[in-house]
């Protein structure tokens, strides 16, 4: 596993079954959501990518930008993008208040990635 190594923000990058699986623990805020494009550079996502926001306490609008970025990079290169998330949480509210059904959100990393290799 590979972290990110700014306390605010933490990003480990896993794969599973091919998948990319980026975990951001902290907040996503103009302060720091710079780094998460920054580590998904490079990154191999032809088999898809799942974000992981469990751990993630905030997102702002800065937030929303670099994942409807990185959901924009992944499906344009013909693979798929999913969002994990709290159904209940914070995270979850401002997705669905500024993004309505625009990311595919599960609320278990193991859906999510079974929903992208599909």
């Amino acid at each position: 596993m590979d972290e990110s190594s700014d306390p605010d923000l933490q990003i480990a990058i896993t794969r599973d079954g091919g998948v990319t699986v980026a975990a951001v623990r902290g907040e996503l805020d103009a302060a720091s959501t710079p780094q998460l494009p920054a580590r998904l550079a490079g990154e191999p996502t032809d088999r898809g990518l799942v974000l992981d926001l469990l751990e993630c306490d905030f997102v702002d609008s800065t937030g929303l930008h670099a994942i409807i970025d990185a959901r924009a990079a992944v499906e344009g290169a013909g693979a798929r993008f999913a969002l994990v998330c709290h159904a209940d949480g914070p995270v979850a509210r401002v997705i669905e208040v500024a993004l309505p059904g625009m990311l595919e959100t599960y609320g278990r990393r193991d859906a999510a990635i079974a929903a992208v290799a599909g």
